[in-house]
């Protein structure tokens, strides 16, 4: 059976952290990491006789490394790297905080070859005749061990939703008949165990037929009645379901889910016929609830009380107070972000680049910082939009910023964020949190715990401290967008926003395209019933500003 793009581009990256436990030279080994990259995302089949080098990433050298893989189903360079490192090394790099440097030292040093092998050297002491691993280390891959352990292995919703978009789109003009994103790409899960589709059809076979021809398909895998599942080339699965007209709106409830919600309205099987979800529903003696909020979250009682909330819209947002610009790590201009934003309809953008403590995002220096300022204030005649002049300053681990109050105070907005420190005991981590809320010249808290997705966990908070303190000095909690944060969850956002929290909703933005993130934290302020009201980028300029000069005055004044 030939191997999928997932798999060919899982090679490559297993290839590129041998490499880098070897020590091997740098430049090659991110050059099969880009490649991976871009094998995987690739939405057709990889073949020897095609020309590799059109995908983005590939050059002449990783083009014949494909070549060998498509032909003897591995390469010569992979297989010695196998024979010279165990291969159950790789797993070590999935532990946050060890890198290819420690586990080459695990290896030789302690004989560590797996993940169980350094589970016994944990439990026997061994660890900790390492250099440098002190007690705090110890515990840190000991926190590793139980997240990579607890990792669920879905796809992202940043992967599955732009894939389950593009497949519907071809999957219906092949057929001609309409077809719709189901399962929990639909209801914005972080996190997608496969991606479903609902299809219109009343041939059965050819639609289905017509699924298996996509060119992202990569094996047909069962077919079941009205329901086929096909392994992609990208790593993950595709279920599609075809129904009729006349059936649409109870398939799509029940292909949707949640198997929660569903049993609360009475099991799948009992869901009476309907063309659309509006008329199911109704026949059940219920208003339409959004596929965000079926997760039997309390959502059929309030259907049925009438308290189902007006959840927010990405068309609600006025603008995006969290982005970087080539100041710092971003790849465009301050007047390019603006351009892209007044494309997006927004009143206005807050540039927010990093501030000198995280380096190696290129963070500025208050020389730099006010050199930046003059820029933006210099654009504002030619900026299609509203600038605000800001920054996203980091929180040193003993808890001071990198900017001191009277450069804070310039700015006309501050984000504050803390990216070290983590792993520091919950009340500790929570003061540090709470003082910088605390700070009459910080408006926003971004990303608040530091997650990233299947990841790194992200820090202990006592939420109940955080959402006092925000409420009382009107700090603003982020939900951050991006995909690979999506920081707060949607549990913690529904208790921030019914402790009276106001949140903003903002992309992270790095490039113009990027801005575009924000549905993914729209979907997360959906999933937590979040209204418009408290979200204060949905805010009109005037408001949002006064707002800030407000909350501006010291706590003490």
């Amino acid at each position: 059976m030939a191997q999928t793009n997932a798999e060919i581009a899982e090679m490559l990256r297993a290839n590129a952290d041998l490499m880098e436990i070897a020590g091997e030279n740098a430049f090659r080994v991110n050059a099969f990491r880009r490649a991976a990259d871009a094998v995987r995302a690739h939405d057709r089949a990889l073949t020897a006789q095609a020309d590799l080098t059109e995908i983005p990433g590939v050059g002449a050298g990783i083009a014949g490394v494909l070549r060998e893989i498509l032909t003897s189903g591995t390469f010569a360079t992979f297989e010695e790297l196998q024979e010279q490192l165990p291969g159950s090394l790789l797993a070590l790099l999935d532990i946050p905080g060890v890198g290819a440097k420690t586990a080459a030292r695990l290896y030789r040093e302690l004989n560590v070859t797996s993940l169980t092998d350094l589970e016994e050297a944990l439990r026997s002491g061994r660890l900790g005749t390492l250099k440098g691993m002190g007690p705090k280390a110890q515990a840190r891959i000991a926190e590793g061990l139980v997240f990579v352990q607890r990792r669920s292995g879905r796809t992202s919703i940043g992967i599955a939703l732009p894939l389950a978009l593009r497949l519907a789109d071809r999957l219906g003009s092949i057929t001609g008949k309409p077809v719709f994103i189901a399962g929990s790409a639909r209801r914005m899960c972080v996190t997608v165990g496969n991606v479903d589709l609902v299809a219109v059809g009343d041939d059965v076979a050819a639609v289905l037929n017509a699924a298996a021809g996509l060119p992202d398909v990569a094996h047909e895998l069962e077919r079941d009645g009205e329901t086929a599942t096909f392994d992609l080339h990208q790593g993950i699965m595709l279920r599609v379901r075809v129904t009729s007209q006349d059936r649409l709106g109870n398939t799509l409830i029940e292909v949707t889910g949640s198997e929660a919600h569903l049993r609360k309205l009475g099991s799948a099987a009992s869901l009476p016929a309907a063309a659309t979800e509006e008329a199911c529903y109704a026949a059940l003696g219920l208003p339409f609830i959004a596929p965000e909020l079926r997760e039997d979250r309390g959502e059929v009682e309030a259907a049925r009380e009438g308290r189902l909330p007006r959840l927010i819209e990405v068309t609600d947002l006025r603008g995006d107070l969290h982005l970087h610009t080539t100041w710092s790590d971003g790849g465009a201009s301050p007047l390019e972000m603006a351009d892209a934003a007044a494309k997006r309809g927004y009143a206005y953008l807050a540039i927010t680049d990093h501030s000198g403590g995280l380096g190696i995002a290129g963070g500025l220096k208050p020389e730099r910082l006010a050199e930046q300022r003059a820029e933006i204030d210099g654009l504002q005649d030619r900026s299609p939009v509203q600038l605000l002049a800001g920054s996203e300053v980091e929180v040193h681990r003993d808890g001071r910023l990198d900017f001191d109050d009277a450069i804070l105070a310039g700015l006309d907005l501050v984000v504050a964020s803390l990216h070290s420190g983590l792993r520091q005991p919950s009340t500790e981590f929570t003061d540090r949190l709470c003082a910088t809320i605390q700070n009459c010249n910080v408006d926003i808290i971004a990303h608040p715990t530091g997650r990233l997705v299947e990841r790194r966990q992200g820090a202990d908070i006592d939420w109940s401290r955080v959402f006092a303190a925000a409420r009382e000095t009107a700090t603003v909690l982020e939900i951050n967008a991006d995909p690979a944060r999506l920081d707060m969850d949607d549990e913690t956002a529904r208790a921030a926003f019914a402790a009276g929290c106001l949140i903003s909703i903002d992309s992270d933005a790095h490039h113009p395209e990027s801005l575009a993130l924000v549905r993914y934290g729209v979907g997360v302020a959906r999933r937590a019933w979040i209204e418009p009201q408290q979200v204060v980028n949905t805010w009109p300029l005037d408001d949002l500003l006064a707002w800030l000069r407000e909350r501006r005055v010291p706590q003490d004044v």
